[in-house]
């Protein structure tokens, strides 16, 4: 039985309403009959954020999407919690659906934690009478017994994060959407988090999951659907897809051929970066023969300012869970104030996955002058049949056997 079932879903949205208003005020069923009579005058100043998606999910199992910013995967749940209705197409849905697309929406900051929970399992349908039954849970879930009496606003973002998700869980859904919510709370309590939505799935639960964490889409879901710019590219087990979408990733830049495995990316803009200053990274170029190529050549491009005589580059790789696997570091390289390129050529030792890489200048006393992780993967694929249970990183190694000998 399947607990989701999308058909041809289509969501419409104006640019400016203000070149809009005549459609926008025009009641149902008239909207219908003017948009079949003036097409062109209907769809004038419009985008798809979704079109013609379709798509099912099997009870007690779980789906991720993934896309790019703009890719329509938070109005695909908007649609499916019925918060906005599809412009064409169907949403079906078999039991009660809980929703958390936003951590902010429907909880107010001049309410207190306790009442806020109130608030939100009101937006689920429950009453008072009912939510009394589920508070406790909710305040011993979120791990906030000191702040459950104090006005949100006096919350941090993960604290709000907290209460939002101890709600949903203790209510208990037929169908639970998640929209990149666990990337607000500490370390610890997404684990927590990730426990519960595992333990929910083999209790029958039913989950959509939506997050750029790689990472856990992959181990918090079966199956996957790739969205961009509204469209389903591909849908299909969760490993697979999850490749297929790094690849497309990595092959993204402008310029780059189809086929090609070189990618040169450009620092400027970029916002996983940080450092005290005094050289900078300009651009890095990464080149991988294939998908599993043994090693990779990195080269760096950088600019000097004339602090800076000499320095150490590093080049490592964090995971899709953003763990950092560790890298290569030079020795100490002179720096020049016109700037330079320093090439890297390193042995991969990973397995199957998405690594991005993260490039560091770094003085001899440890200042770190500018470090940059790259939005861009690299993409392994080993076909060694040994699966992901081994970790992402192999270590070389010499071995050696012998037969016991036999005792009398």
């Amino acid at each position: 039985m399947d607990a989701l079932v999308t058909n041809n879903v289509t969501k419409r949205y104006r640019i400016g309403i203000g070149r809009a208003r005549v459609r926008e005020m025009t009641p149902p069923p008239l909207d219908r009959f003017f948009a079949k009579l003036l097409p062109k005058w209907w769809t004038k100043d419009t985008f798809n954020a979704l079109e013609d998606v379709t798509l099912s999910l099997e009870k007690g199992s779980s789906l991720g999407i993934v896309g790019h910013n703009g890719a329509g995967k938070t109005t695909f749940l908007k649609v499916v919690a019925g918060v906005t209705a599809p412009t064409n197409g169907s949403v079906k849905v078999n039991g009660r659906v809980a929703a958390l697309i936003d951590v902010g929406v429907g909880l107010h900051p001049e309410l207190t934690g306790t009442e806020n929970a109130y608030l939100f399992g009101a937006m689920q349908g429950f009453n008072t009478h009912a939510m009394d039954a589920y508070i406790e849970r909710i305040v011993e879930f979120a791990e906030i017994p000191d702040l459950a009496d104090t006005p949100l606003k006096r919350y941090s973002a993960g604290m709000v994060t907290r209460i939002a998700f101890a709600t949903v869980a203790a209510l208990e859904a037929d169908v639970l959407l998640i929209d990149e919510v666990l990337a607000v709370g500490d370390a610890q309590f997404q684990r927590k988090c990730a426990a519960w939505l595992a333990d929910y799935r083999k209790r029958g639960g039913s989950l959509v999951f939506v997050s750029h964490n790689l990472g856990l889409v992959r181990s918090m879901t079966e199956h996957a659907v790739w969205l961009d710019h509204g469209k389903v590219v591909t849908q299909g087990p969760t490993p697979e897809l999850l490749t297929e979408y790094g690849k497309a990733m990595e092959h993204r830049e402008e310029g780059l051929k189809s086929g090609g495995a070189k990618k040169l990316v450009k620092a400027a803009g970029s916002k996983n970066r940080w450092g005290i200053g005094g050289a900078r990274l300009l651009s890095v170029h990464v080149d991988q023969d294939a998908l599993d190529a043994e090693s990779v050549d990195v080269q760096i491009a950088y600019e000097g300012s004339g602090e800076l005589t000499s320095a150490v580059f590093r080049v490592g790789f964090i995971d899709e869970t953003g763990r950092e696997l560790g890298g290569a570091v030079s020795p100490n390289l002179p720096v020049e104030i016109e700037g330079g390129q320093v090439t890297c050529a390193m042995p991969l030792p990973l397995r199957t996955g998405i690594y991005f890489p993260v490039v560091s200048i770094i003085t001899a006393d440890g200042q770190v002058r500018d470090h940059w992780r790259l939005d861009r993967p690299v993409v392994v694929e080993r076909n060694d049949g040994l699966g992901e249970a081994l970790g992402p990183v192999e270590f070389g190694g010499t071995w050696a056997g012998s037969r016991n000998g036999s005792h009398a």
